[in-house]
């Protein structure tokens, strides 16, 4: 079995089979830098409790321009010996990794993960200079790179000539039996929230400019609001705001607040449409949630879940700097819905499946 390591700087909800699958394909080490996302807190004992490993918690070192470099990163190598290094970005860390590839003439191949949109990188849109800057230095000198949107994948392989595709996706069956396990609680918080007879339509993530919710709204307010509400789940700076619009439009809104696990499922559930506004967004790992429970989905045309859309079949996808187009979109995915009437387990939606590109993955890396 070939000895693989993970450097990564923790690991979010939608990302624990991912890890987990990889750890089990390999004679594997994963090392953490942190025990939770810096933008968001999640109930991280819940999310540890499903590791198949035990992680090595790295310590903190010195601060590079506001970012902290850990310290073990060549202790690791050295211990573990891998075959295989899979390391974040291109980050200070995967720096370190190709030094100490270099410098101590180590055979390791090594391979980044990355989130890079097909918006970022063929639009020029990335989140900083920097990061544009690191992709120029870094990419040369890996073996591979796993990329979350196949247009994306393709852009390196012309570019770099390397990209393997895995999208931020979860298992489909294990999803399926979490929407399926709370049907009784999510039909109880649709009648608590006088759903029934409703055609309902959903945001999940931060309240945040970037996320263009306030564009969500004014398209909303266009549909007939006897018949349509909104619910946004999540919380940010923005929230204030996004409450004074709804109430300035008379938008039926529903602002829940964040919400995690069984909690956030009930609204998947609930759903019949989602949408993802957003500006800019790397992935977008909501959507996938949403299409997984049965939602149809609206999906911003630079957010690297748009490839998870097939036009017409299982959603739309819109240009978000016009609201005009959103609107549209909203009409149709209204008129294509039935006001619910009970909370059921809807029809998978996602066109991807989790298992078969997992195991397309671990073969092209033992193949390196």
């Amino acid at each position: 079995m070939k000895k693989l390591l993970i450097f990564h700087p923790t690991i979010a909800p939608y990302r624990i089979d991912f890890f987990n699958d990889l750890y089990k394909a390999f004679d594997t080490r994963v090392c953490l830098r942190y025990r939770n996302l810096k933008s968001q807190k999640f109930d991280y004992d819940k999310i540890a409790a499903q590791f198949a490993f035990e992680p090595v918690y790295m310590e903190e070192g010195i601060k590079i321009g506001g970012r902290t470099l850990a310290k073990g990163f060549w202790k690791n190598l050295d211990e573990h010996n891998p075959e295989i290094v899979i390391v974040e970005e291109f980050s200070i860390g995967a720096i370190m990794v190709l030094l100490h590839r270099f410098l101590k003439r180590k055979k390791y191949k090594v391979i980044s993960t990355c989130d890079d949109s097909y918006n970022m990188v063929a639009e020029n849109n990335d989140f900083s200079k920097a990061h544009k800057l690191a992709r120029k230095a870094v990419v040369p000198h890996l073996d591979n790179i796993i990329l979350v949107e196949r247009k994306v994948a393709e852009w390196y392989k012309e570019k770099y000539g390397k990209g393997i595709c895995f999208p931020i996706i979860k298992p489909d069956d294990k999803a399926r039996a979490q929407y399926e396990r709370i049907v009784p609680q999510s039909q109880a918080t649709a009648i608590k929230n006088n759903l029934i007879g409703k055609k309902i339509l959903l945001f999940v993530g931060r309240l945040v400019a970037i996320k263009n919710v306030e564009a969500a709204i004014r398209a909303f307010s266009t549909l007939n609001q006897e018949e349509n509400v909104f619910v946004i789940v999540g919380d940010g700076p923005e929230r204030e705001n996004l409450e004074q619009v709804a109430k300035e439009l008379k938008a039926n809104t529903i602002f829940t607040g964040r919400l995690e696990g069984d909690a956030l499922n009930e609204w998947y559930n609930i759903a019949q449409t989602f949408i993802l506004p957003s500006y800019q967004e790397a992935f977008g790992a909501v959507t996938n949630e949403a299409l997984l429970a049965g939602c149809k989905a609206l999906i911003s045309q630079k957010a690297g879940s748009q490839s998870l859309v097939e036009e017409g079949k299982n959603g739309y996808t819109f240009n978000p700097h016009d609201t005009n187009d959103i609107a549209d979109k909203m009409h149709k995915a209204s008129l294509e819905t039935s006001p619910l009437q009970r909370v059921v387990l809807k029809e998978n939606n996602m066109q991807h499946n989790y298992q078969a590109l997992m195991n397309q993955l671990i073969k092209e890396i033992k193949e390196l």
